[in-house]
């Protein structure tokens, strides 16, 4: 038989913060959300909290490499 290498995955995501000033709280979210759209706010322009896995993301991509 052969060895094949499966490609596997786990997703990671961050949680964080980018301040503004706003009337209200959906003023913000919009404000944050036209900013991010229109390339005015970068990934470096946040401050990010601890990083975390998705449990529920392990999974196989489909790649595979003969090993």
């Amino acid at each position: 038989m052969k060895k094949y290498k499966v490609f596997v995955e786990k997703k990671m995501y961050a949680i964080g913060t980018v301040k503004v000033d706003a009337a209200n709280e959906c003023d913000a979210i919009d404000d944050v959300r036209d900013r991010i759209a229109s390339g005015n706010i970068q990934t470096t322009d946040v401050e990010w909290y601890n990083p975390q896995y998705d449990d529920h993301s392990f999974d196989a991509t489909g790649d595979v490499d003969e090993a």
